[in-house]
């Protein structure tokens, strides 16, 4: 058997596992996926698929991603992929979670006193140099950032605060996430979870960062919303 031809087999053997699976939506739409010897291959929703080119992809020690050309070059195309709990790098940007904090209010209210609490993700975000374009970050995006715990329950999205509402090629900045809520140490919560779905920060694909609840600060405050870049 040719190597293209074990790569091939090897791809149409996934095609069928995925489709195989019950309730599977893996292949739903289109996906561009690497193969194992770093080709380019798209799989159409109609169970079909074609290479992308002849070009490769390998990854340098220092972190960055490579394109092996058919003609013998070869260039830098942006960051080597990473994922992890607390960082998700695509080949243009690098999501890190910093910390979460959780911020407790109280209140006092005739004899009584009351407590809210709200939780903060911090983010930094640094976009490769050889990223073509800038990226807008919309405070007012809330509706693509979906935050929950391991138990299943949400918490609602107040606010996204970006350092700066242009990232360009080369820079970083800061973003924290405020959502209303924060985990009840009753429940049994382990982790929580923020999730980016395509179309923010540029993303083409769905990007979910987490943090154990043991490691999540605590802070109490006179009020909300204060020194979000910290």
């Amino acid at each position: 058997m040719t190597r293209t031809s074990l790569i091939a087999s090897r791809i149409i053997f996934i095609i069928i596992s995925l489709s195989l699976l019950p309730g599977s939506n893996a292949l739903s739409a289109n996906q561009e996926v690497i193969t194992d010897d770093g080709r380019e291959v798209l799989l159409r929703d109609d169970g079909t698929w074609e290479f992308r080119s002849t070009d490769r992809f390998a990854n340098t020690k220092d972190g960055l991603r490579i394109r092996l050309k058919d003609d013998g070059s070869w260039q830098y195309v942006g960051n080597a992929p990473l994922t992890s709990k607390q960082q998700i790098r695509t080949t243009d940007l690098d999501i890190k979670l910093r910390k979460v904090v959780i911020e407790t209010h109280e209140k006092k209210v005739q004899k009584n006193t009351r407590v809210k609490s709200q939780t903060v993700f911090y983010l930094n975000l640094e976009l490769s140099p050889l990223a073509k374009s800038n990226i807008s970050i919309n405070e007012n995006d809330i509706s693509r950032v979906k935050v929950k715990d391991n138990e299943g329950k949400d918490y609602p999205v107040l606010s996204i605060q970006p350092e700066t509402t242009i990232l360009k090629p080369g820079s970083d900045t800061k973003v924290a996430v405020r959502v209303d809520g924060a985990p009840q140490w009753w429940k049994s919560v382990k982790s929580m979870e923020i999730i980016f779905k395509p179309g923010i920060f540029g993303l083409q694909a769905p990007v979910t960062l987490s943090q154990s609840v043991d490691d999540i600060d605590k802070k109490k405050v006179d009020g909300f919303g204060e020194n979000v870049h910290r």
